[in-house]
């Protein structure tokens, strides 16, 4: 019924504006009816003013406790989580709760199955692609131990301690540097520099050996799962932001991770539209993974997928788009070789003009540096991503302070 509190307070003041306008020049004496309806007009306008200040207030108080409200059913469903993967406690009474919370559940307990035990090397699962894993700067490039084994060890034990940390780069729209999407990157943790911050392994220290010893998928499933959790709280904030998540054709080809995973997001529809799945071209173009039921799964859902590590554009963008391609990364350098297939503007003027017919955006990643950006906008590139709009930092979820 606040709409009634509203009714009574308007006519409150515009009865007090007529009572005025009507009834002063009676009680004053010398004052005329002009300037007694400008006093009306003055109390009218006075009321107006303040009943918009009230109407905003009262709607920010019903929009906070809307808000609480949805944050503690948000509670209430990880309280009903941990539940169902401890065996104890309540059920939801509402079936739909019950099967998104069980299948969250057996995402979670898919992924727990993977993290490898101490001195326990997690089972081998199909192919392997390090490529998903790089990140564009290592944050500190201290010296890390060179021995395999030593570098196996402090992989094996970051996964079953959850030392794994997750970091966000931006991508921004053209001209206006607006972020739009976020890419996320692993890092592993490998101690404490001498200032008590965290070291991490740099990739190219540690993904030919996570993929001999099968862990790559491991590594792959659980950065996919943290976006999930990210996705999450955007969605109780209210943003309407992307990420970019970088997924093997190891992780597709995992039947019963993604099974449940596409029975998760099914129950989550609202969040596949905000995930994009990233896949190299060599993934991409492998033959058979376009006919996987995974993947056809996700794209009913309502997921897009970006293509990056391009080496090619020799491709059937047509054939891309039916497929949900509708991300392509092309790096900076590459695009403004003086010397590369990119140096005449009327080639990327049909590259851009063939993507934007199937509905495809280019993104240029690893822009350095301004004069780089200044060639690119001369380009009208759509979105860009590099170290110029934000180097990758420590998901705010997991930053202490």
């Amino acid at each position: 019924m606040h709409w009634f509190r509203h009714l009574v307070f308007a006519a409150v003041y515009v009865a007090l504006a007529l009572v005025v306008a009507l009834t002063l020049p009676m009680s004053v004496v010398g004052m005329d009816g002009h300037t007694a309806l400008l006093f009306g007009l003055a109390i009218l306008t006075f009321g107006g003013l303040l009943h918009e200040f009230w109407s905003r207030q009262d709607e920010r108080g019903r929009l906070e406790s809307r808000i609480w409200d949805l944050e503690a059913g948000m509670e209430e469903m990880r309280l009903e989580l941990d539940a169902v993967r401890g065996h104890s406690g309540a059920m939801p009474a509402d079936p739909s709760e019950v099967a998104a919370v069980l299948s969250e559940a057996r995402v979670l307990e898919r992924l727990a199955d993977r993290l490898p035990a101490a001195g326990r090397v997690a089972p081998t699962v199909g192919g392997v692609d390090a490529g998903p894993l790089f990140a564009p700067r290592p944050l500190t490039a201290q010296p890390m131990p060179a021995d395999t084994g030593a570098i196996l060890d402090h992989v094996r034990e970051a996964l079953r301690t959850d030392q794994v940390d997750i970091f966000l780069q931006p991508v921004v729209s053209l001209p206006q540097r607006k972020h739009r999407y976020y890419e996320l990157f692993s890092r592993i943790r490998a101690g404490l520099d001498g200032d008590g911050k965290p070291r991490y392994l740099l990739p190219e220290q540690y993904l030919g050996v996570a993929a001999d010893a099968g862990l790559i998928a491991t590594i792959d499933n659980l950065l996919l799962f943290r976006c999930i959790q990210l996705l999450r709280e955007t969605e109780k904030r209210h943003q309407n932001v992307g990420f970019f998540c970088n997924i093997s054709a190891a992780t597709l080809n995992d039947a019963a991770f993604m099974r449940e995973f596409v029975t998760y997001m099914g129950q989550n529809p609202n969040l596949a539209t905000k995930l994009i799945f990233e896949l190299s071209q060599d993934d991409l173009m492998r033959g058979g993974l376009f006919a996987t039921s995974f993947l056809d799964g996700l794209r009913r859902l309502g997921f897009h997928f970006s293509m990056d590590q391009v080496y090619s554009l020799d491709l059937d963008w047509n054939e891309l788009a039916r497929h949900e391609i509708r991300f392509v990364k092309l790096d900076a350098a590459r695009l403004l070789d003086p010397d590369g297939r990119f140096a005449d503007p009327r080639v990327v003027r049909e590259l851009r003009q063939q993507l934007d017919r199937n509905n495809i955006d280019l993104i240029v990643e690893k822009v350095e540096t301004e004069a780089q950006l200044l060639e690119l906008l001369d380009l009208y590139i759509d979105f860009g991503q590099g170290y110029l709009f934000g180097e990758p930092r420590l998901a705010k979820k997991q930053a202490t302070g």
